[in-house]
């Protein structure tokens, strides 16, 4: 069977077979690759949803969950008229009960040489000695030689603390970069479409995977985001901030809002959807426990004047205009 590319084509495969969980589980990665995959799947559904195509699986459930009260965060200027949104709400809840259908109870981390699920924190001691802190839901691959210390970070968020060996230099590779050390202490975040390298102690060189520019030498405080076409900003930050995630904190300093959301995803224990722009525009400063990732997404959603909408306990819907 040829590999589906499109929501629609996921739909029809997942469809004709609700029981292959190698589908269900490279659905998830396509589906948490770009903000657009989300999207086109919610359009896809509805449009099912409206030709009568898809089963309503926990139809009880949603109509149960949607005759509640919901609690809104919003500003005056952002909401929209009455009958508007409560048409996207039915929208959004039909799409949704498929989306639950194939996560809820099936959603799993793939494979990797070390993985953490929903909630989890992971101190990992290598060979060497050095310390790998993976964040939640995250996973990472390690391949030692004589000659190097080569690690994959596939998904997700790690601190590492590196032993230092001249001989044998350590390097991390993402979807955008090459990170390379000898011995030192630095966090990196990867998402769908960039990577974050942030140096808490010792020198780091961040090579952008896609074009032959010159490394970036990051020191202590400096951090950098290398997007998928190469490109990348630096930025200063305080090392106190950097990995705070390992003490149950999570604290950003004028960072893109959409940025601030995508990591608190991985501490929720559900589908957090995002609807409209406003989120990649705006800057956020702040601090979040990561215990209660709920209440920190609705304090974001708050600050940026957006609408959050508790569709289901599984579900949040933040929809920014």
């Amino acid at each position: 069977m040829t590999k589906p590319r499109k929501a629609s084509e996921w739909l029809l495969a997942l469809k004709d077979n609700p029981a292959d969980q190698r589908l269900r589980d490279a659905f998830s990665v396509w589906y948490n690759q770009k903000p657009e995959h989300a999207t086109s799947w919610l359009k896809a559904v509805q449009a099912y949803k409206l030709m009568g195509e898809v089963p309503a699986e926990f139809s009880q459930e949603w109509q149960s969950e949607m005759s509640k009260d919901r609690p809104t965060v919003t500003t005056a200027s952002s909401v929209p008229p009455f009958k508007k949104r409560k048409k996207w709400i039915a929208t959004v809840a039909a799409a949704a009960c498929l989306v639950l259908a194939v996560f809820a109870t099936t959603h799993q981390t793939p494979d990797g040489d070390y993985t953490t699920a929903q909630g989890e924190i992971r101190d990992i001691v290598l060979s060497d000695g050095s310390h790998v802190h993976l964040a939640s839901r995250s996973r990472l691959n390690v391949r030692y030689s004589d000659g190097f210390r080569d690690i994959e970070l596939l998904e997700g968020q790690a601190f590492f603390d590196v032993t230092r060996h001249p001989d044998r230099p350590f390097r991390v590779q993402t979807g955008q970069a090459l990170v390379s050390v000898l011995g030192t202490a630095f966090d990196i975040d990867t998402s769908a479409d960039h990577v974050s390298v942030a140096v808490k102690e010792g020198t780091v060189s961040v090579q952008p995977t896609v074009n032959s520019k010159a490394p970036q030498i990051l020191k202590k405080g400096d951090a950098i985001d290398v997007a998928e076409d190469g490109t990348f900003a630096r930025f200063t930050t305080s090392s106190d901030y950097i990995a705070a995630w390992r003490d149950g904190r999570f604290i950003v300093n004028d960072r893109p809002a959409s940025e601030v959301v995508a990591a608190l995803k991985r501490y929720y224990n559900g589908v957090v959807i995002l609807h409209g722009d406003k989120l990649k525009d705006h800057k956020i400063t702040g601090m979040y426990l990561l215990s209660k990732p709920d209440v920190a997404l609705k304090a974001v959603a708050q600050t940026i004047g957006a609408e959050v909408y508790q569709i289901t306990p599984w579900m949040l819907v933040i929809s920014a205009g």
